[in-house]
């Protein structure tokens, strides 16, 4: 039996309806319909919580399934390696942040300019963090990576053609 069939075997055994199940577990009544028709399946924390809530064992949910066992473990892996690359993020918006007090950036009149680049470099920072964790954890589309793409080449063309910019936007 497949883990979708034994997902709403148990809920129809405790007499839950979807919409009850997916509040109990803090989902959409959508996901719990992939996972009973086997169009994807629970993560480990729902795994729990659905033994939890149905005095079952995980061995029950999960043991006959070695490719949802594979699944799940490539999962773990995926948030792994998010968690490191969360952890590397952070610190380079830390030490931008720090250089920027460092050089008493913030003590002194700047122009819009050189507040459009500090702001377009933290924005790039964190688009290229969502697309990352896009791409690890979700396996989603590649729309904040995108988007950080094109902050990044915002930033160079301001960089490039700033002094036209200002003669432009400011004539003496």
């Amino acid at each position: 039996m497949e883990l979708g069939d034994k997902l709403k075997k148990l809920r129809k055994e405790n007499s839950y309806s979807q919409q009850q199940l997916a509040e109990k577990l803090n989902v959409t009544a959508q996901a719990i319909s992939k996972w009973e028709n086997n169009k994807s399946v629970p993560d480990i924390i729902n795994l729990v919580q659905i033994s939890e809530l149905y005095h079952i064992s995980l061995d029950y949910l999960i043991k006959p399934d070695k490719q949802l066992q594979s699944e799940l473990s490539i999962r773990n892996i995926r948030l792994r390696i998010f968690n490191y690359f969360a952890a590397v993020f952070t610190l380079i918006f830390i030490l931008a942040a720090s250089l920027l007090i460092k050089a008493k950036f913030f003590m002194y009149q700047h122009s819009l300019g050189g507040w459009l680049m500090i702001g377009s470099g933290f924005l790039f920072i964190i688009l290229a963090f969502l697309s990352i964790y896009c791409y690890i954890v979700k396996k989603r589309h590649f729309i904040f990576l995108w988007s950080a793409i094109l902050m990044l080449g915002f930033m160079v063309f301001l960089g490039l053609f700033y002094d036209y910019i200002v003669e432009v936007l400011y004539p003496l």
